[in-house]
């Protein structure tokens, strides 16, 4: 068998010119020296086919970005219902605070602790839309309007208006606490 193969020519490394080689990488055949070279579960390769995709690198998948969201939302609208309910008059801050906190822990951990830029912006606006709609779900019922959807842009509308600038302020700090949470990880 040994005897069927042609010896391996003696070349020059691809990425070290002044290093004589007589590997090649097993996917693209370039010459590789040790120094370059990337020891596989398929064999040696140069060091451009052993790095991981780019497309995939350091980035959440498509289905954990959605369930990520669902995930901020849903505590971000837990949270917008508390605040309703439980009124903390000047102590506010603290669990508007809170929630972005929550709300970050809760995507990173659906992303399974997996960042980047773009799960960074969902946490901000799941901090900053999900109190809204907790707000909203506890209005809706109160709107006389038969109309589901119009009920529902109603609820937004009385709900949005409910917040003083201050809460709108703090949501908005909540969210760059979120994206603390989720960003580079």
């Amino acid at each position: 068998m040994g005897a069927d193969r042609p010896a391996a020519e003696r070349t020059t490394c691809a990425r070290h010119r002044n290093v004589e080689t007589y590997l090649r990488c097993a996917k693209c055949g370039t010459p590789i020296c040790p120094k370059c070279l990337v020891h596989t579960p398929v064999g040696a390769r140069c060091p451009s086919c052993a790095a991981p995709p780019r497309s995939l690198a350091g980035r959440a998948p498509l289905l954990s970005y959605a369930l990520s969201t669902a995930a901020g939302l849903s505590v971000g609208i837990v949270a917008g219902v508390v605040l309703v309910v439980a009124p903390f008059g000047a102590f506010m801050i603290l669990p508007l605070l809170l929630t972005g906190f929550l709300v970050g822990e809760a995507m990173a951990a659906a992303a399974g602790r997996r960042g980047g830029s773009a799960l960074a912006v969902l946490a901000f606006i799941c901090t900053v839309v999900g109190p809204i709609l907790g707000r909203a779900a506890l209005v809706a019922p109160a709107v006389s309007v038969q109309d589901p959807v119009l009920r529902a842009n109603l609820a937004l509308v009385v709900a949005l208006q409910s917040l003083g600038g201050f809460e709108l302020l703090l949501l908005a700090v909540a969210g760059i606490i979120a994206t603390t949470r989720v960003h580079d990880r």
